[in-house]
């Protein structure tokens, strides 16, 4: 099939990759001159027995990815038909899949492990906050943005083609969906799936980076569920000694076969993972984890399985894109010998069939930058508040207490500017940002960064310096610095969707106050946690 030239308003580039269902182009948006991904259903998936089933997941990831705005995840910009075929656009993201990353030899120091995990846990909780749950969380489905292109690498989660709304949606009753490799226990077993099914699949993340080695690895789907629903990983320190208790404790908790023993919200996680990223001046934290090894590529697919219809083979319909080096061709037999394999009986007593296999999921890029208004998503009902009205979710621990802060890795002095005077911009086309700080002694140098680059350098006290600054429209996370007495401090991340026009207040508490007469030099307690949040004010005239 020819790759055609239009799509709905969008001129198509090229094709970046296409699975047995659906195809991922890269086009042009001339209404907003720039560069998206474009993913499509193949008409002869709707003209099957399953078109309906394939349709109707197709918009559910519209609607699970076009109500969430954070920058740990990719957003949908628009939805629509074309010529009775859906279409769905995407960024396009400049980077890679942290897959391929790992497949192709890169190894990330255990503090490295320790914040792309974090990063990925906080955007969990945002999105399972907002309603919506994954259930397909592997290195396939993460992108790394490029350096190059974005000034810093960090993961951006995608491909939400079987994501369940919390809010009522769900798939075909009896269905089994996602990768068995990172399943847990109760997406095999028919228990209930809710959120805490993501933070396994993250620990299951986790685990491989830092060890190299799969906690479940098998060649055939068989082995790896029942290893799943059945036995415990090896304990992570074991594959690598340069594992520190601590680390080895969260990924193991993340891998607790009971739901309940799991970290209960991705807010948590994150906590503990900022707690080890604030104590990577340790050696161990510093060590590089061994060169990642494939399980077998039976479990690493994509599956599609329904056991109230074992005859009848389910292709999966999700595809995504990344840009990518080209990979080799698939054998045929392989695939076909994949597909082949039989689920015995689980923990349930119940018993799958393999349905159809996928195409492992190659991602294609997107350099829309952060900074960019995202245009209106097509209208569609979503189940959650809107992004620009809902508060913005900090890391939190259990009980809702803020999380303590992670040290920067690396002075903010050393990181890059943003690219704008954040005093000069123009007020009516950007976002009022007020900033409160709580509990800080005059003259407590403070850093802000705005997506990991320099956005404002201060002094606490001076309020007609910061009270009203200005940021871009689109979605920021920020976090903030502080330093004295020796001491160097720095926030949890925080983020939220700017639009123009709107008020929001950046508020910075140092905690517990600092003691002392308040002519007193300002000074940092080694023990003192800076802990950041945002709130929108409404909008201004």
């Amino acid at each position: 099939m020819s790759t055609p030239k239009t799509i709905g308003r969008y001129e198509i580039l090229d094709e970046l990759g296409h699975g047995a269902m659906g195809s991922v182009f890269r086009a042009l948006d001339p209404a907003m001159g720039r560069v998206v991904a474009l993913k499509t259903i193949l008409t002869v998936a709707l003209a099957s027995e399953q078109g309906d089933e394939y349709r109707q997941r197709f918009y559910r990831e519209a609607r699970a990815a076009g109500a969430l705005a954070h920058p740990g995840i990719v957003p949908v910009f628009d939805v629509g038909e074309h010529e009775g075929v859906p279409f769905l656009v995407m960024e396009f993201v400049k980077g890679e899949t942290l897959d391929f990353a790992m497949k192709k030899g890169e190894r990330f120091s255990l503090e490295r492990v320790a914040e792309i995990g974090e990063q990925i846990a906080e955007a969990l909780g945002y999105a399972h906050h907002n309603g919506v749950i994954h259930r397909d969380i592997k290195p396939a489905n993460i992108l790394l943005t490029s350096v190059e292109a974005y000034g810093s690498e960090r993961p951006k989660i995608t491909d939400f083609g079987i994501a369940k709304l919390t809010a009522g949606e769900v798939t075909t009753t009896g269905q089994l969906l996602g990768t068995p490799a990172f399943m847990p226990p109760e997406q095999f077993t028919g228990a209930p799936i809710d959120s805490r099914a993501d933070l396994f699949s993250l620990g299951v993340i986790l685990y491989w980076m830092a060890t190299g080695e799969q906690p479940f690895p098998g060649e055939s789907m068989t082995a790896v569920s029942y290893k799943i629903v059945h036995t415990e990983p090896v304990p992570p320190a074991k594959l690598n000694p340069a594992i520190p208790p601590k680390l080895e404790s969260v990924i193991l908790k993340c891998l607790a076969k009971s739901p309940a023993n799991r970290y209960q919200t991705g807010e948590e996680l994150a906590q503990d993972l900022s707690l080890l990223c604030a104590d990577s001046k340790t050696p161990s934290m510093q060590a590089t984890a061994p060169l990642a090894t494939g399980t077998g590529k039976a479990s690493e697919e994509t599956f599609d399985l329904n056991p109230g219809q074992p005859s009848k083979p389910l292709p999966v319909t999700e595809i995504t894109a990344m840009e990518m080096p080209p990979q080799p061709a698939k054998k045929h037999g392989a695939l076909l010998a994949a597909a082949a394999v039989l689920l015995v009986a689980m923990a349930a007593g119940g018993g799958y069939m393999l349905a159809h296999h996928r195409q492992p999921a190659v991602q294609l890029a997107n350099p829309a930058a952060t900074t960019a208004a995202q245009p209106a998503f097509a209208p569609l009902p979503v189940p959650a508040a809107e992004p620009e009205t809902a508060p913005v979710v900090a890391k939190k621990a259990a009980g809702g207490r803020p999380a303590p802060p992670a040290a920067l890795p690396a002075p903010l002095a050393q990181t890059p500017s943003v690219a704008f005077d954040p005093k000069t911009l123009d007020p009516r086309k950007n976002t009022r940002l007020k900033l409160e700080l709580d509990h800080f002694p005059a003259g407590l140098a403070f850093t802000i960064a705005m997506n990991g680059k320099t956005y404002f350098k201060g002094s606490a006290g001076d309020k007609a310096e910061y009270e009203n600054l200005l940021v871009p429209p689109g979605v920021h996370e920020f976090r903030v610095t502080v330093r004295g007495g020796g001491v160097q401090k720095a926030s949890n991340i925080v983020s939220a969707e700017f639009l123009a026009n709107k008020r929001m207040v950046l508020k910075v508490e140092l905690r517990p106050p600092p003691k002392g007469s308040p002519g007193a030099s300002p000074a940092l307690d080694s023990a003192a946690q800076i802990v950041a949040s945002l709130k929108a004010e409404g909008f201004f005239r």
